[in-house]
Order: structure tokens, then C-alpha cells, then sequence
């Protein structure tokens, strides 16, 4: 299957939060989540495999911030790139015929730094482990998101650009309208589905590109219902999204919800 061409013809339901289901089912954050890649890869399986059973048509890796710079924290800049293989090897290994979605976090924007070799590097393991798009999500820089976009892209798979934020205009750098980066598809996530709905119609005032929403299913304290939070996701389809799907604290059950709201099928 061709992940554009599958878009194309239909919505796709995306996996929800991986970073807050791992801490959910008992990881800490004294070490990165990503190296659970390595060091319990049957947790990050079962819970992809999860949201497989859920209804995901896209799965995400556990890789959001398996880059050199927030690895090197804890010591593990040498295995850049086989957390990132391994993350890909997990959630393909869990697919069962979904998508498998590379995620690729910032890494915090500094003025004056080529930031470019930190994404490349990334970027070229998950596509080496055998993911069949790459997601560039929770961005809050475009210029941070703009090398890893250029490292994204020259893997030459299909490139989603996703900011945090509710700001639609920021991302329609990223449109090729004036002929620089031009994404695959356009969108948003870890917002709530409210800032979501309105930057997916800003996005679409500039572009005709694919959009995406994957919004956040709310906090620990205050957590949005599974009910509300499908209801979100079939509004931001009715408004024009193609790709949507859950960030921080959308569960399992979160999109078991929106799967049947939506009438999706595997």
C-alpha cells in the first residue's frame, strides 16, 4: 500500500499518545521513553499493537525525541540510531497492515545551529527500520521544523509537518506556495481539538495540501471523555481533515471511540 495514495481515497485514524500511555503503564521519565525501544521493546509492541486492535490505520513509533541532542542527556548518543531502527522494527512488527509513521520531535530551535545532521541521522534510521511515512510533530519553531524537514525529505518518504499550535498561518510555510518546502500533507496536534478545528480552516485558506489534526485527549487531572474526543476527531474530518488521530493523554480508548464514530475499517 502507498500511504498518499490510501490518503487520497479515504480519512485515516492514527494511533494516539505514545509518552503518556508508557507513563500510564508504569515507565518513569528518569530515563528517556525512547530507549524503552532497547530495553523493554514487548511494552512499546503491546502498545502498539493496542491501538492496532483500536482501530489505528497509522501507527506512530516511539521515537519523538530519539535524536542526538536530547539522547546525549542520558548518555546515549551512540544509539541514535538503533533506538530509531528498533522503533520502526516494533511498531511494524505490531502493524498488522497499518501504516507505520516515524515520529520526529524538535529539538529545540538555537539560533546560529545546523541542526540538520541531528534530524538526517534520525530520519534516515527510522526510514531504514522500515516506516512508510515520517510525522514531524509538536514543532513550535519553523526553523527548527525546517531541518527536519529537508532531512525528512531526502529519505524520499512521505513527509507530514505538524506544529503545536492553533496558529494555522505558521504551518503554510511548508505549502510550497512560494516555491520552497512543500509537505506531503499539513497539519497540527497536541493542541485541544477546538484550537485543532480552527488551525486546520486557517491551513486550508492557504493550501490544498492534505490535512492533518491529531489533538491531545486532555491531562491526568482533567482528562477529555472518550465520547468528546471522537466527536472532536468527526469534526475536524467534516472540516476538511484527512489525517487525524490523538496526542498526549488519547489512549487506546480514545481511539477505539473515534474509530467508531468515524466507521473506520482496517
Amino acid at each position: 500500500m502507498n500511504f498518499l495514495a490510501e490518503l487520497d481515497q479515504r480519512v485515516l485514524l492514527a494511533s494516539g499518545a505514545m509518552g503518556t500511555e508508557l507513563m500510564r503503564r508504569g515507565c518513569l521519565l528518569e530515563r528517556p521513553l525512547d530507549e524503552l525501544n532497547l530495553t523493554r521493546p514487548n511494552l512499546v509492541h503491546d502498545l502498539c499493537r493496542d491501538y492496532v486492535e483500536a482501530g489505528a490505520q497509522v501507527i506512530k513509533t516511539n521515537t519523538f525525541l530519539a535524536n542526538a541532542v536530547h539522547l546525549s542527556e542520558a548518555g546515549l548518543h551512540g544509539q541514535v540510531r538503533d533506538i530509531n531502527r528498533e522503533g520502526a522494527r516494533i511498531a511494524r512488527d505490531a502493524a498488522k497492515g497499518a501504516f507505520v509513521a516515524g515520529s520526529v520531535g524538535p529539538t529545540g530551535f538555537v539560533p546560529g545551529t545546523d541542526l540538520y545532521p541531528v534530524y538526517e541521522e534520525q530520519c534516515s534510521a527510522l526510514a531504514e527500520g522500515g516506516c512508510d511515512l515520517l510525522l514531524l510533530e509538536t514543532f513550535t519553531s519553523d526553523e527548527d521544523l525546517i531541518y527536519a524537514y529537508f532531512a525528512a525529505r531526502a529519505t524520499g518518504l512521505p513527509v507530514v509537518c505538524q506544529m503545536a499550535t492553533g496558529d494555522g498561518r505558521l504551518i503554510t510555510r511548508f505549502a510550497g506556495a512560494t516555491g520552497g518546502p512543500r509537505a506531503d500533507v499539513l497539519g497540527v496536534n497536541c493542541v485541544p481539538a477546538e484550537a485543532a478545528l480552527e488551525a486546520v480552516g486557517r491551513i486550508g485558506d492557504f493550501t490544498t495540501l492534505p490535512r492533518s489534526a491529531f489533538p491531545d485527549g486532555g491531562t491526568a487531572d482533567h482528562p477529555v471523555p472518550e465520547a468528546d474526543f471522537a466527536e472532536g476527531l468527526r469534526r475536524l474530518v467534516r472540516a476538511g481533515a484527512r489525517l487525524v488521530g490523538g496526542c498526549c493523554g488519547a489512549g487506546p480508548d480514545h481511539i477505539r471511540a473515534a474509530a467508531a464514530v468515524l466507521g473506520m475499517r482496517r
